[in-house]
């Protein structure tokens, strides 16, 4: 298949890239940013998915090579980092972005779709939530990816024809990616004093071979309609189950002490001053220990009674990600 990958310098777009190429696959890329989260494709460009001008500049460049034009378009561009980003940036990004690129797709006569959304989109429920779970997000992240996730079920149903899957990820992580399990890995590493509450609380994650995996399955359910996925791995294990899993490998300690919630937020607001008024992207902040304190309980049922199936186990991913990471740190 003809395949443009968004964001295809990102954690996951990288490694899509090189992955359906090796499938067969014949791909491009796009992306704002010259730095790579993995490992640079030569066939990414530098372009921003805000520009008509840009993406039009990508598909002549890929039907001059490929002589044949783009079928399936897998969105990963996303402003997606938990500092320094604005409300006003994350709508830019994710839903005008998103906006543009249907322009593109209606333009090309694109009709296949793949949407990275988020489960951000139903922001942190009480209890599970599945894929049919009431959208409620609570983060201009969550509401912005939400818009974009719209946005692409309106152009789907605009055209019965049209083929639609969308993914929601929970928290990925994998070696070379540095956000939120790697700063609970590093935190067990070099600061293991102290942890919010009892840690009883789910932590659903998932692991870019997961990603990469479900993306590869998305592709194979594409049909006339709209489908949608979480995208999770199994065991969904408790914040304490997690850092014990992290901790079973040499080099990383259990904290000693256990703070409430309300008091490590309390900490992170210290650490906010500081964090606002040099623009220094501190470890410790009131909205990661309120992240970190509240259950993300989200199934990915939908997925394996299609038929998908988890090919490696989280206990292995987390091992990978704790070598990688010593092998930097150490």
């Amino acid at each position: 298949m003809n395949i443009l990958i968004t964001g295809s310098n990102g954690f996951v777009g990288s490694n899509l890239m090189w992955k359906l190429e090796e499938e067969g696959h014949q791909v491009i890329g796009i992306d704002i940013s010259d730095q790579c989260d993995y490992k640079k494709h030569s066939e990414t460009m530098i372009g921003d998915i805000r520009s008509l001008k840009e993406l039009n500049k990508v598909s002549d460049t890929y039907l001059k090579k490929y002589n044949s034009p783009i079928d399936l378009i897998i969105h990963c561009a996303a402003a997606k980092n938990d500092f320094g980003i604005s409300h006003a940036e994350y709508y830019s990004h994710n839903k005008y972005g998103t906006k543009t690129l249907i322009s593109f797709a209606n333009q090309q006569n694109i009709n296949k779709m793949i949407y990275f959304s988020s489960v951000g989109v139903f922001g942190h429920p009480q209890g599970e939530a599945n894929e049919d779970f009431p959208y409620k997000p609570d983060s201009a992240y969550g509401a912005s990816k939400l818009a974009g996730e719209l946005l692409c079920i309106k152009w789907q149903q605009e055209n019965p024809k049209r083929e639609l899957v969308v993914l929601r990820p929970a928290a990925i992580f994998g070696p070379r990616n540095i956000t939120n399990t790697y700063k609970l890995i590093d935190t067990l590493h070099r600061r293991p004093y102290l942890t919010i509450g009892e840690g009883n609380h789910i932590k659903t994650i998932v692991s870019i071979y997961t990603v990469i995996d479900m993306t590869c399955f998305a592709i194979q359910q594409l049909k006339p309609g709209f489908e949608h996925y979480n995208c999770i791995d199994e065991p969904y294990l408790t914040l304490k189950e997690l850092m014990e899993l992290i901790c079973s490998n040499p080099g990383f300690k259990m904290p000693r002490i256990k703070i409430p919630l309300k008091a490590a937020i309390g900490i992170g607001y210290l650490f906010d001053i500081p964090a606002k008024l040099f623009s220094i992207d501190i470890p410790v902040n009131s909205d990661r220990m309120r992240k970190l304190g509240t259950a993300t309980y989200f199934t990915a049922e939908k997925a394996k009674k299609a038929g998908f199936i988890q090919r490696v186990p989280l206990k292995d991913s987390i091992v990978e990600m704790c070598n990688w990471y010593l092998s930097l740190n150490e």
